[in-house]
């Protein structure tokens, strides 16, 4: 996959292994989001007041077809977290309410939900999973076991950022369908990383990124909503789309797409970074990156006898993103990351459950000299 770095903007000195985090974009998108740019620069009325509707249509179809819904149940935001804000402001919830979570769920998110839970007598339980976990039975065992005729809600993430773990939703899907609750699925590590197919899930929110592993410029986020919840969804912002006789597609859409003057053009990038998976095979180097990352758990669990959020079948549990425990206290963190910063190794190290982490994210632009630099410092590391 060497060749393919020529294609991003990465810089060439650093060893780039934490392409979860943010993602990167490659050149020819992001010279296509400067064309965008360009183009509202060059005629803003034009831009904002006449194509603006028909230019977003034309991403929430490209990326419908892409994660297989309509494109009339998809709206923008920036990132996931703006989506679930919104999503949980419009939930009406009352005191003893429960939203049943994980303890794998990302952080911002817990912050949103804790607000949300003060502010309203609601209640954040988060499901203590098993570590490590062994299967998909154990995982949906000990998930229903957690339901109560509180509970209202059902928030997890299709992919774990903290773990790295793709969570097998659908059954937890269909068992709050079963029961009458509502699903809200954090994808924020989905689209382009694994095949992502929502009508499929039947979830009835589903947030995810377009910046991580669909590769468009930062700040390119969705929301799908479920036909039957996008009358009682309000957006955050209330502006020009509101209340409107005539409608352009849908009253949901025109509600969310004028939020104030912003640069679209982030938005508008998604069809030309379909199309450049498709011109890169970006399938198979995605296939090539997941099949790497789960030879490289059996690697470290040989060598270091290091643990991880899952105990078997990495096949199931994994995807382009490992997350593997170090042996070290948590105190020693800072120590930790100041040594891969001085041999310019950017990847995370974090503390979650008490425990010391570090998350490895592979994308095409790796190489097999990053990974080994990365294997290399580990007894170092180690012996901290």
């Amino acid at each position: 996959m060497n060749s393919l770095k020529s294609l991003f903007l990465i810089d060439e000195n650093i060893t780039y292994l934490n392409h979860g985090s943010f993602g990167a974009c490659p050149k020819p998108i992001f010279n296509g989001f400067i064309k965008w740019q360009y183009q509202l620069e060059k005629n803003p009325i034009q831009f904002l007041d006449n194509d603006l509707q028909k230019n977003i249509y034309n991403s929430q179809v490209a990326l419908g077809e892409f994660i297989n819904c309509s494109p009339d149940d998809i709206v923008f935001f920036q990132n996931p977290t703006t989506a679930i804000n919104e999503v949980i402001r419009n939930l009406n919830l009352k005191p003893n309410d429960e939203i049943l979570s994980s303890n794998h769920e990302y952080g911002a998110m817990d912050k949103a939900w804790e607000f949300i839970s003060k502010k309203t007598g609601a209640k954040y339980k988060k499901v203590k999973l098993p570590y490590p976990i062994y299967s998909d039975d154990e995982f949906s065992t000990y998930f229903e076991k957690c339901i109560t005729e509180n509970t209202k809600i059902i928030f997890i993430s299709h992919i774990t950022s903290a773990t790295g773990l793709v969570f097998p939703i659908k059954n937890i899907i269909d068992l709050a369908r079963k029961k009458n609750i509502i699903s809200i699925i954090d994808g924020a590590h989905v689209p382009g990383q694994i095949p992502l197919k929502i009508n499929e899930l039947n979830p009835d929110y589903y947030t995810g990124t377009c910046h991580k592993w669909l590769l468009c410029p930062k700040g390119t986020s969705f929301l799908f909503v479920n036909k039957k919840y996008q009358n009682s969804i309000n957006p955050l912002i209330i502006s020009w789309g509101y209340n409107n006789e005539r409608v352009f597609h849908t009253k949901f859409q025109d509600e969310h797409l004028w939020q104030g003057t912003r640069d679209v053009s982030p938005f508008l990038t998604i069809p030309q970074a379909i199309d450049f998976r498709m011109t890169y095979d970006w399938g198979l180097v995605s296939e090539k990156c997941r099949n790497r990352i789960r030879l490289l758990s059996v690697e470290l669990k040989d060598k270091f006898n290091l643990e991880f959020a899952f105990k078997e079948n990495p096949e199931k549990w994994l995807a382009q993103m490992l997350s593997f425990q170090l042996p070290n206290p948590p105190s020693d963190i800072e120590k930790i990351k100041l040594l891969l910063s001085k041999q310019n190794i950017t990847i995370p190290v974090f503390e979650w459950e008490n425990k010391l982490f570090i998350r490895i994210s592979l994308n095409g632009y790796n190489s097999e000299n990053d990974i080994q630099k990365l294997i290399d410092l580990l007894p170092i590391i180690i012996k901290y």
